[in-house]
């Protein structure tokens, strides 16, 4: 595939469904049903040959249906040139469209138009409703400074607002569109203008706040060097951006954003290039991956919550096969109701504190590495979730605070006697999971 990408897995990580842009495939990767048309049109006549032919970073994502729980619907953006609109070719949308597919792996609705307009390649985005149900879309019109804000809820999927704000975008820019973890930000990367970010009201829908890290700020080489891709940590703290050979980091809490700015890595940039920084996707275990072409390989940044060096950037991961330019778009799915907001009126998402969690262990017995797959748990906006391995005699041998709305561990336990040892998962210092580990 190209740098469209998008997936979606059930509840225990089975893949259900993927796109690259011209067609819906099942974990298989057949083609399903009535799904051999997606994005129709003139780039999908010129490119249907290859596997994927979209090159719009975050092009596609797949959100649940809210009211019918056998549904899911795919929003992509179509990538046709429109005349008299400054490009051709798939360099910049038509139009934002979405697809209606059933647990039968059948598409009932398809190519069903929302937005009939010049839209740049930098993506779609989708942040929770401040309700904890419904969800925000947004994508950007070409060649001006406004944003399309979609609302879905469980009865409609309409336009709620366009607004313009900011910098006035290109048609084609590489970039990459993204909420952050929270949904309190919303960051447009792009190769025209650098980074820029936004105040989101998760309530209202509403941007507000625009500032910018000019493209200057990157010292570009003309010739192979562009920047366009970002991500947020997990805490909400750290800016990523990521060029074709340069990973920045940026603190979101200083004085001085600007000043902020760290050079994690560096690839020179008049060498051979033999690996690339593109796309980035927050994982469930919340580290950062970044797609590598070309080759079979990929980045990531381990421990993206800390400060400099510390995230643990790890180039040049080698893949079993060759990988893509894009990385899945998954919006934050764990991202809760905006606890105390006027929007926060339908309940979801309220728990106890204590509300006991399922421990998924594996393998078990182990020897050097376990996953611990705590799921889907119950994140507030102030959750300390932590893991916590005890020996037999009540000892703690292993901590870890868990990544905000991250899902799964992999903890290094060669170092372990081996015995019998529990696993804890504890939220604000009460445990709320427990299994039972043994180390051979």
């Amino acid at each position: 595939m190209d740098k469209t990408n998008a997936s979606i897995s059930d509840g225990n990580g089975n893949l259900i469904l993927f796109t690259g842009g011209v067609a819906l495939y099942n974990s298989q990767g057949d083609i399903i049903q009535n799904g051999d048309s997606i994005n129709y049109g003139y780039t999908w006549e010129t490119w249907i040959s290859l596997p994927g032919a979209y090159g719009a970073i975050n092009g596609a994502l797949f959100i649940p249906s809210i009211s019918n729980e056998n549904y899911y619907n795919l929003f992509h953006l179509r990538g046709d040139s429109i005349q008299g609109g400054g490009g051709s070719g798939s360099s910049f949308g038509d139009g934002l469209f979405y697809s209606s597919i059933n647990v039968n792996d059948s598409v009932e609705k398809k190519n069903v138009a929302i937005i009939l307009d010049t839209l740049p390649n930098t993506g779609l985005a989708a942040c929770r409703n401040g309700n904890g149900r419904d969800w925000w879309l947004i994508t950007n019109e070409g060649g001006s400074n406004c944003y399309y804000l979609i609302n879905y809820n469980s009865e409609t999927l309409e336009l709620q607002n366009k607004q313009c704000i900011g910098s006035k975008s290109a048609y084609m820019e590489s970039g990459q569109t993204l909420f952050s973890p929270d949904g309190s930000l919303f960051i447009r990367g792009s190769t025209i203008d650098g980074v820029e970010i936004f105040d989101f009201d998760r309530c209202s829908g509403l941007l507000s706040n625009a500032r910018q890290i000019p493209l200057s700020e990157f010292g570009l080489h003309p010739t192979n060097e562009f920047i366009g891709a970002v991500s947020i940590s997990p805490n909400n703290r750290f800016l990523y951006a990521t060029t074709t050979g340069r990973v920045y980091q940026f603190d979101l809490e200083s004085t001085n954003l600007l000043a902020s700015k760290v050079l994690i890595h560096n690839r020179d940039t008049a060498a051979f290039i033999d690996y690339v920084f593109v796309t980035n996707q927050i994982a469930p275990d919340g580290s950062i991956f970044i797609s590598g072409g070309p080759g079979p390989q990929i980045h990531r940044i381990a421990n993206p919550d800390e400060l400099g060096i510390a995230c643990g950037l790890e180039i040049k991961i080698l893949l079993p096969h060759e990988g893509s330019f894009g990385l899945p778009n998954f919006p934050n799915y764990r991202l809760g109701p905006l606890t105390g907001s006027p929007c926060d009126t339908l309940g979801v998402g309220i728990r106890e504190l204590g509300t006991q969690i399922e421990l998924l262990v594996y393998p078990n017995p182990a020897h050097n590495y376990v996953e611990v797959d705590y799921g889907f748990f119950p994140w507030q906006s102030k959750s300390e979730a932590s893991l916590s391995v005890k020996n037999m005699l009540g000892e703690e041998v292993l901590f870890l605070k868990l990544p905000q709305y991250s899902a799964k561990q992999i903890l290094n336990i060669k170092d372990l006697g081996t015995g019998v040892y529990f696993i804890n998962l504890m939220d604000g210092g009460v445990v709320v999971g427990s299994e039972k580990l043994l180390i051979r």
